[in-house]
């Protein structure tokens, strides 16, 4: 009997009448309408995270947020004319005007967006990062209160992009003792035996097995990692970035290509089983390092 009452006054507005078209849990102002949509890839699969921007007629912003994990977004908003846009990373911005009603839903149904054409593979060719905009970063939980940052200073990569871009090849060799962190008696302990033992296992490598493409700009990157002496299998959740043609001070017109890629590391899966705890237990260095590269690659000639 409770549950019932509450049911129908969460369905009702401050006036208790229902708000037409409106399924929501929670009441919204009897003063403003609701939009509603779902946004979808190009084959058809919900797309989460998609932004969704209104503005209004002095262009303003009235409304912003993101798809959830089935890609729907809704929203309260004032009444009148609405410019809504939906964008996500590898598509082609979808713009359209909307009207809205007081106390009104207005139901857009299903967005489908289309690939940005401009993100098409690079052509093929070997690929050398580039040191100077190129890196290599990673972040550390430290006696859970804080985070360590830090970086690798010297690598050397190649892509080997194949006429079918899946079968792509990445070769990374980083300088184990490059590491830096800011601060020098901690990167002299991180190059210890206690985390990368530098003087046994100088380098850190990987190398791709597999390019798979998951949607419009995104891909996995799957390879094996090479750290102190130990391999294993890492995947690299990755964006391509696109390829562009720089004309600059030393730079006659080269071609490049860019991504950004992320994983996380156990410690223990390398070996890595430092320990040392405060008194109350709470590990020095947590267990799981966040990693995070932003690569320049230039086509060889």
């Amino acid at each position: 009997m409770i549950f019932a009452k509450l049911r129908r006054r969460r369905a009702s507005g401050k006036s208790g009448s229902p708000r037409p078209g409106v399924a929501n849990l929670l009441p919204t102002p009897l003063d403003s309408g609701v939009i509603t949509c779902q946004v979808q890839d190009e084959r058809g699969q919900l797309l989460p995270g998609a932004v969704v921007t209104l503005t209004g007629r002095l262009n303003q912003r009235t409304a912003h947020g993101v798809t959830d994990s089935y890609g729907s977004f809704a929203t309260s908003i004032a009444p009148g004319t609405h410019r809504l846009s939906i964008s996500a990373g590898g598509y082609r911005r979808y713009s359209t005007q909307v009207e809205v009603g007081v106390n009104r839903h207005l139901q857009l149904g299903t967005v489908q967006l289309q690939p940005d054409e401009s993100l098409e593979p690079p052509l093929p060719g070997r690929y050398r990062f580039d040191p100077y905009h190129t890196e290599i970063r990673f972040v550390a939980p430290h006696i859970g209160m804080s985070k360590i940052h830090g970086m690798f200073k010297e690598f050397d990569g190649v892509v080997q992009v194949a006429e079918r871009f899946e079968d792509s090849r990445i070769e990374v060799a980083i300088n184990a003792a490059s590491i830096e962190t800011g601060v020098k008696m901690r990167d002299d302990h991180l190059r210890s035996a206690d985390f990368f033992d530098v003087a046994n296992h100088p380098h850190i490598r990987f190398t791709s097995d597999r390019f798979t493409h998951l949607r419009a700009d995104r891909w996995s990157v799957s390879g094996h990692l090479t750290l102190r002496g130990t391999t294993r299998p890492v995947e690299l959740a990755t964006t391509y970035l696109g390829q562009r043609k720089w004309q600059g001070p030393g730079f006659d017109g080269d071609l490049r290509v860019a991504c950004h890629s992320t994983t996380t590391l156990r410690r223990e899966d390398f070996s890595v089983d430092w320990k040392a705890t405060l008194a109350k237990g709470i590990a020095v260095v947590g267990p799981t390092i966040d990693i995070e590269i932003g690569v320049q690659g230039v086509l060889e000639q």
